[in-house]
């Protein structure tokens, strides 16, 4: 029971400790310095409050249904990067497509992102990284499909891409 004791003790000892004054002041090259030792031109530091409001208790919050976004079926994808007939210096770096839509996506959604008419990727991203691009025109597409896998909206643009040395 001693040492119980004892150990409850010195707990509310070190605590103490920790409740000292905290000083500013400022060195000799301009910076400010906060500090627990009173140094010469350093004012004291007041601190707000700790908050000790006690948190609540989620057992009793009542259940929430989570808010249903309204999707349109006929939402409308486009692409905003690259613009059309834009030009790709250097096909060795990735290249980002970048899309937006009207509408949130449905859950069932998906966006396809195709190059060439060849499927790349079929994600809920509005975003996908080409890693690496040949030489020459390409066309570049990205539309909305539903979990039929029918088409909702399409939108395509044409670039150029170049090599370094071309």
């Amino acid at each position: 029971m001693a040492r119980y004791l004892l150990l409850i003790c010195s707990m509310l000892l070190s605590s103490l400790s920790f409740a000292t004054e905290i000083y500013r002041s400022t060195d000799q090259y301009g910076n400010t310095v906060f500090s627990d030792k009173a140094p010469k031109n350093s004012t004291p530091v007041k601190l707000p409050p700790t908050n000790t409001t006690p948190a609540t208790d989620v057992s009793n919050r009542p259940n929430h249904r989570p808010t249903s976004i309204n999707v349109s079926p006929d939402n409308r994808i486009t692409i905003q990067s690259p613009n059309n007939g834009a030009i790709i210096a250097n096909g060795l770096i990735a290249t980002t497509v970048s899309t937006s839509t009207q509408n949130p996506l449905d859950p069932s959604q998906r966006i396809v992102f195709s190059l060439d008419n060849d499927t790349l990727t079929r994600s809920s991203s509005t975003q996908y990284t080409i890693p690496r691009l040949s030489r020459g025109p390409h066309r570049i597409g990205a539309s909305i499909i539903d979990e039929h896998g029918r088409q909702i909206s399409k939108d395509a643009v044409d670039i150029m891409v170049y090599l370094p040395g071309n």
